[in-house]
């Protein structure tokens, strides 16, 4: 039988390389315009979170959106997004919601796909990792494809 270990160190090697070589920032007119809204997506999202509103968390995501959260199963579409959030923001009242805030450790933009690695922040503090996938709308708005996160503990 063939040892597969010089396969394994092969494919790790050729993974690792890829993943190494990230093109540059692209800082064009476009992507300072993209990076424009993504922020105010991200602001949208705080607002939502303080005005307990899932359907205005929802709504920042695309129709067909994925939501990964720890130990469930993935949830896909923008209904089951908000069902997903409506007991957690239910239990808070209208302008009461929790504090959220974002730290973004990196950004990349290509076209009309993005993805920010990050921190989220409960009253200004780390309470988790997320990465979140960006897909530009054909209406020019950005909106949140695919969302995972998990808590530090």
């Amino acid at each position: 039988m063939m040892n597969p270990r010089p396969f394994f160190a092969l494919l790790f090697s050729i993974g690792l390389s890829a993943a190494c070589q990230r093109p540059p920032l692209d800082t064009s007119g476009d992507t300072a315009a993209a990076q424009k809204a993504m922020q105010q997506v991200y602001d949208a999202f705080t607002a939502a979170y303080k005005q307990a509103d899932p359907a205005a968390v929802a709504n920042l995501y695309t129709e067909d959106a994925y939501y990964l959260e720890p130990g469930k199963e993935i949830f896909s579409g923008r209904d089951s997004i908000e069902a997903n959030f409506r007991p957690f923001l239910g239990s808070f009242k209208a302008g009461e919601g929790p504090d959220i805030s974002f730290e973004i450790i990196e950004r990349q933009i290509s076209g009309r796909q993005g993805y920010d690695i990050g921190y989220y922040l409960f009253n200004g503090k780390r309470a988790g990792k997320f990465i979140l996938l960006w897909q530009k709308q054909p209406s020019g708005e950005w909106k949140i494809r695919a969302d995972g996160y998990s808590y530090l503990n």
